[in-house]
């Protein structure tokens, strides 16, 4: 078990459970629809528009629930670690290992084989994070690099024009 990809996950439950997975603010033109002009201006209430208006998970949790949905599209084996996370992390009260073991098709003293699994799943987790964050930030996803194109370099001097 990867400690940290641990407590990343944990977090994700938590947020899923606290806002779910959809969020989002309403649109300009769904505001109209509804009150039919304008919204009405100085309304009673709370102001924190990210949590009570919907506004989902940060962007730690909806990059662990990015990474466990690519995880299940890509194999059987994915879709089994998917499985484990969601049960894992997101049922609530929390499921025991008895549990998710029967859930997984183990045997009920395959202690060592659950802890690998878990161990499985947050590599996975965390490699699928680490590409996709190496993705935003421009990098290239098989060698780490910054994308550049050295392929035809020439050796011959140019000439300047003045």
């Amino acid at each position: 078990m990867i400690e940290e990809m641990e407590a990343l996950m944990q977090h994700w439950g938590a947020q899923h459970c606290q806002v779910g997975d959809g969020g989002g603010l309403g649109s300009p033109m769904a505001t109209i629809m509804q009150y039919g002009g304008c919204a009405p201006r100085g309304t009673p209430g709370s102001r924190d528009l990210m949590m009570s208006a919907g506004g989902g998970m940060d962007h730690a949790s909806s990059e662990v629930a990015a990474a466990v949905a690519q995880l299940e599209r890509q194999s059987e084996k994915g879709a089994q670690l998917a499985l484990l996370a969601r049960n894992r992390y997101l049922v609530q009260p929390p499921m025991t290992v008895r549990e998710q073991m029967r859930l997984l098709l183990l045997a009920e003293d395959a202690d060592r084989t659950y802890r690998n699994w878990v161990h499985r799943l947050h590599q996975q987790v965390q490699l699928i994070i680490t590409v996709r964050s190496a993705t935003t930030r421009g990098l290239d996803r098989r060698s780490g690099a910054l994308e550049t194109n050295l392929t035809r370099v020439s050796t011959s001097k140019r000439a300047r024009v003045c």
